[in-house]
């Protein structure tokens, strides 16, 4: 329960964390009561440190490790330890990773607590045999006093579930605080000045640097000063990455296949001085370029593991420059297999579309056969000079539409332009074959142009067949075909007296395949794509109960 309530108010660890190590140096190290409080506060310490994510177990191996090294500190203490283990500590605090300003506000009152500790109680104790130091008791009582504000900040709630240490910063803290630590007390041994005028020239003389490295790092100089040269380092310490990009590049267009991409930069990242050779797997099977090491770094590209094997141990700025040339390799690889999945699902696509228009067109081709069919099998052989005469007739129509299935199959996404047909003629084609389909036809042609058969045939035989599957449901309705060709006018409207079309299908007529109960319901997506390579539109101009009409419709057609 105690350790619930601490973990959910990070507040009472932090101030018992601190109290508990102001009360031990306040005391005189040499007290056991100075050595029982420092143990308070290792124990504080291992309940609030932020290394391990809360819930997770500690091994006893661990556990162990920290008893003892908490009681030989505790035991051996002295002042040069406690200065070590505050300079520890400020580099922790001024580490954590802030997501808000109460957070922020928390830890810099911690930090301030700390640099107390250390410049005015620790540092003093050490050089009291050098130098006098003014009355420091009511300082004391301050610092013990300045943790207890805590209680008057909101809630802090303790991060449960992530590291929240940034490790560079927690060295760079650590770093400046002995520098400062150190810069005092070298000027006190030198100089013979007083403790508080030697930390004011070193915090000055710190300070002064710190601005001076601010202002060459600075992102907003239009020369870029110390910052871009400290970029282009990293990104150059292993290879000029401008170099390597571009041959990265190269190879990605050059290799069609991510394997051989792959592959070849593989080769390519044996080339670098410092790289001696590469494992990595490629389709199940380990592949090896150059040669094997005692020195390697695990990387992994798409999921698969690969292996960099160096002639030395790599660290600090060339590992990152190794992760950063991997992670390079791994986006362009990742884009070839894109590339490769698109073109697979394109052409998979096309497969599809083409495979679903040929079916369209046999089916049509088959209801029109079933109709001859019934027509001989009702003739007598008074009447098979007629079922002969029909047959002449839809023959060729038969044969055209089936050339023209082939011609689909070796060019799907071509329109045989070169197939047209004089428009009267195509209309009298039309009202023949739908003659006893008792379908009303209207026509008013004042030009004859050449038209694309393909693109007319596949139109109206979709707008048409759809209309009559709707009337074996919906019996009684009416189908009529209107036809108006002017000088600057070509249009051709299929129009029924059925129920509206569903609006969820409607906004995806022309644009996707639609469900269908008889067909793929790819037919009116395929016949609005011929109707766009010829330049012409096909739209659902009305859609209401008793009136749906399609239009094909070209303008400004000179004929």
């Amino acid at each position: 329960m105690i350790n619930v309530i601490l973990q959910r108010r990070e507040h009472l660890l932090l101030v018992a964390l601190l109290e508990s190590l102001h009360a031990a140096l306040w005391t005189g190290l040499d007290d056991p009561l100075s050595q029982s409080l420092l143990l308070i506060h290792f124990g504080m310490f291992a309940i609030w440190q932020p290394f391990q994510e809360s819930g997770e177990k500690i091994s006893w191996y661990n556990g162990v490790i920290f008893i003892v090294l908490a009681l030989a500190i505790a035991y051996w203490i002295t002042w040069q330890l406690a200065i070590g283990w505050l300079i520890l500590l400020i580099g922790i605090v001024g580490g954590r990773v802030v997501t808000n300003q109460l957070e922020r506000y928390t830890y810099l009152l911690v930090m301030i607590v700390l640099f107390l500790e250390l410049f005015i109680i620790c540092i003093p104790n050490l050089l009291l045999t050098i130098t006098k130091f003014p009355e420091i008791h009511s300082i004391q009582v301050f610092i013990a006093l300045l943790p207890l504000t805590l209680f008057l900040f909101p809630r802090l709630s303790r991060r449960a579930t992530e590291l929240s240490v940034d490790l560079l910063h927690a060295i760079t803290t650590s770093l400046l605080t002995a520098l400062l630590a150190l810069g005092t007390v070298v000027i006190v041994y030198s100089s013979n000045l007083d403790y508080l005028t030697a930390l004011f020239q070193a915090f000055l003389v710190v300070g002064t640097g710190m601005i001076i490295i601010s202002w060459l790092l600075s992102s907003n100089r239009s020369s870029g000063g110390l910052s871009q040269v400290w970029t282009r380092s990293l990104l150059n310490i292993g290879t000029p990455f401008e170099q390597w990009l571009q041959d990265l590049t190269r190879l990605k267009n050059r290799y069609e296949s991510p394997g051989e991409f792959l592959n070849a930069a593989m080769v390519k990242l044996v080339s670098l001085s410092w790289v001696s050779g590469v494992k990595w797997q490629q389709n199940g099977e380990e592949q090896m370029h150059g040669i094997k090491t005692t020195h390697n770094i695990e990387q992994q590209i798409g999921g698969q593991p690969v292996t960099i094997y160096t002639e030395v141990k790599i660290s600090g700025a060339l590992l990152l420059h190794c992760n950063l040339l991997i992670q390079l390799i791994e986006s362009l690889y990742e884009a070839k297999v894109n590339e490769q999945q698109l073109a697979i699902q394109t052409h998979l696509q096309a497969v599809y579309e083409t495979g679903a228009r040929i079916t369209h067109d046999i089916k049509n081709l088959l209801q029109s056969m079933h109709s001859m069919i019934t027509i001989l099998q009702a003739d007598n052989l008074a009447g098979d000079s007629r079922s002969l005469t029909i047959l002449k007739k839809q023959f060729p129509y038969f044969i055209q539409r089936l050339e023209q299935a082939v011609y689909k199959l070796q060019a799907p996404e071509k329109l045989d332009e070169t197939n047209e047909i004089y428009l009267k003629d195509w209309w009298q084609d039309l009202r023949s074959h739908y003659k006893s389909r008792d379908i009303s036809f209207t026509a008013e042609i004042e030009e004859n142009p050449l038209v694309p058969f393909e693109l007319f045939n596949n139109v109206a035989e979709n707008l048409v067949e759809n209309a009559i599957s709707k009337r074996k449901e919906e019996t009684g309705i009416t189908i009529s075909i209107d036809l108006v060709s002017r000088i600057n006018l070509l249009q051709l409207e299929v129009t029924d007296t059925g129920t509206a079309i569903e609006p969820e299908l409607t906004s995806s007529l022309f644009r996707e395949p639609v469900k269908s109960y008889d067909g793929f319901g790819i037919g009116l997506l395929q016949a609005a794509r011929l109707a766009n390579m010829a330049g012409y539109s096909l739209e659902l101009v009305d859609n209401t109960d008793g009136y749906v009409c399609f239009r094909l419709k070209k303008e400004n057609n000179s004929g």
